[in-house]
Order: structure tokens, then sequence, then C-alpha cells
């Protein structure tokens, strides 16, 4: 007697950072890591062949069960039963080391054509970013030969007021570069809407570092207000140390259900109650504030040597973490 296995059926993506979930149901695996794998069905049991199967044991086997067959070659078959049958969605987040977040028309798109080979979208007018955008920053010129292992991916993600839905794509970032146009009536009131947005979507993004660029110095509205304003960035937060320092999405973390139906990460050691309930001024500061002009080309490379420190932090903290995490094993 030969028994078909049972099968089942894996799911393997060549694309990481794939979240794999029921269609309109519960998430089942996010599949971070190259290798990740996922069951998302179980096949129906194996057929039975009964030709070599002795005539008294096959003529029992066949007066127990109605689903039996003959081929084309007169064999004698029991079939197998059906498997499952799944409906899947699957959820491609954006994988970015640096993730660009502001207001529409504040200069993200701008930025990343000014500092990477990218070419979105530009116009003057708000929510010309309907996808987000990638772009490869070149390494830190600092670091002498390790500069090419010091690379960055940034991604431009569409204004925050249009959806928020595309801030999921922030997930696997490791800082955040707030773009503030500084030429608006209110710049600091738009900074601390984009904050607070952050903390409605998901608060573990506020403990991320992040660096706050001050667009469109260029502007006299804008150059006479930049002291002021960055003074009053400053103020808002906490001196606390960024506890979100290359997270590593195999932390145990703690599922925050969104508007998306989606489930959100956060930090073990606080309860989702005890975040949703602190303010943004809780949460620590900017690792630094930046004027500069993407446009006219005034203060990139100090924006750039910012972000990149901030970088280095990042993977510092990262590399410290894995060693700390071998060492317990």
């Amino acid at each position: 007697m030969a028994l078909l296995p049972q099968l089942c059926v894996f799911l393997f993506l060549l694309v990481c950072s794939t979240v794999v979930k029921r269609k309109r149901g519960k998430l089942l695996a996010d599949l971070a890591q190259p290798g990740d794998e996922v069951l998302v069905a179980r096949g129906g049991q194996g057929g039975i062949s009964l030709i070599e199967m002795p005539e008294y044991r096959r003529k029992k086997l066949m007066s127990l069960t109605t689903n039996v067959m003959r081929d084309e070659s007169d064999k004698v078959l029991v079939l197998g039963q059906p498997g499952e049958e799944v409906s899947l969605e699957l959820i491609l987040r954006v994988v970015a080391d640096v993730g660009l977040i502001g207001l529409p028309n504040a200069g993200k798109s701008t930025l990343l054509a000014a500092i990477t080979l990218a070419k979105p979208d530009i116009a003057d007018y708000p929510f010309t970013t309907l996808m987000p955008n990638l772009g490869r920053l070149d390494g830190d010129p600092d670091l002498g030969p390790g500069q090419y292992s010091s690379e960055a991916t940034l991604a431009d993600l569409p204004g925050l007021i249009e959806g928020r839905n595309f801030l999921r794509h922030l997930r696997r970032t490791r800082l955040l570069v707030h773009v503030v146009d500084a030429s608006a009536d209110d710049p600091l009131n738009d900074y601390i809407t984009v904050r607070e947005e952050l903390r409605m979507y998901n608060p573990n993004y506020l403990e991320r570092p992040y660096v706050v660029v001050l667009n469109k110095i260029d502007l006299p509205k804008a150059r006479d207000k930049l002291p002021h304003l960055t003074e009053g960035i400053l103020k808002i937060g906490s001196d606390l140390v960024h506890s979100e320092l290359g997270m590593s999405s195999r932390d145990e973390v703690q599922p925050l259900p969104t508007e998306g139906g989606e489930a959100t990460t956060l930090s073990p050691a606080i309860s989702v109650e005890d975040k949703m309930d602190k303010g943004i001024e809780d949460y620590p500061r900017p690792a630094a504030v930046v004027g500069v002009s993407v446009l006219k080309g005034i203060r990139v490379n100090d924006m750039l040597k910012e972000i990149r420190a901030a970088l280095r932090k990042c993977r510092d903290s990262n590399d410290a973490l894995e060693l700390s995490a071998r060492s317990r094993e």
C-alpha cells in the first residue's frame, strides 16, 4: 500500500518585510528576516493506492469507504481529502533606515531628490507624493573605508494628513527626519501636529531618534523666525535617552491595534495604556534641529552630518544590543 503524504502550504517570500494576514482577518506573520516562513494552509489527507494491496484487504477497505476510483490503468485508488483554502492579504512594508515625515508641501520629496539619486514627483502644490519614494544616501565620508557599509535607504512618505495608513512603513526605520516648512504661518504647531499624529498611530515611533529639518530658510519670513522656532522645538520633550535605537524586529513586543486593523509593536517594558497616556513632551527631544534650504542648497551638508551622526548612534546601539543578546544565550 502506497500512502501519499499530506501536503502543507508554506509561504516563502523573496521580498523581506512582508506582513501576512488573513483577508479581513487576523495577522498571521510578519516576515521581516531572510529565511522567515509561515504555514498558511494544511493539505488534506493523502490518497492510498490499493494496487499492491492483497485482495482481501482491498475489498475490506473498499467496503469501508465510498471514496474509491479507478484510473486509466485500472488501478484502484482511495482518493485524498481536500485541504484548506485560504485568502491572504500580503502587505509590503517599505524597508528603509530613515523615514522622512511631515505635512504636505514641507519639502520632503525635494530633500530626497537633493541628497539621493531618486527622482520623485515635485510640484508647488500639496499631495504630490501619493506613494512612498525610496532613495539611497551615500555613506559617511568620515568613516574612511567604512563609508560603504554606512549607506542608508531613505523613504519619503506622503503627507500625514492625507492618510495615516502610510505610517506603517515607518516600522522598519531606525531614524526619523521631521521636515518642517519654516515659512508656514505656524511651523511650531505643524511640528506638534506631526508628533501627535505619530503618538496616536503608534507611541513607539516617538521613542525613536529623530532629526528636525527646518526647510525653506532662504525665505525672509522663515529666516527671521529660525532662532525662536529652534528654541521652541527643543523645549518640547524630555531628557530621556532614546529607547528605540536600532530595535530588532525579533524583540518581544505587545500588539497595539490601529484604525487599519493591523497590529503595531510597542516596547515590552511599558504597557500600552501607559504609553497612550503620555504626551509628546514626555518623549525625548530631537537629536538635532537644523535650518536648511534644500532648494537653494543652504546648510545641506550640515543636515547630512546630523543625519549620519544619528545613524551612527543607531548602529552602535544596535550592535551593543545584539552583543548583549548573544552573551545571554
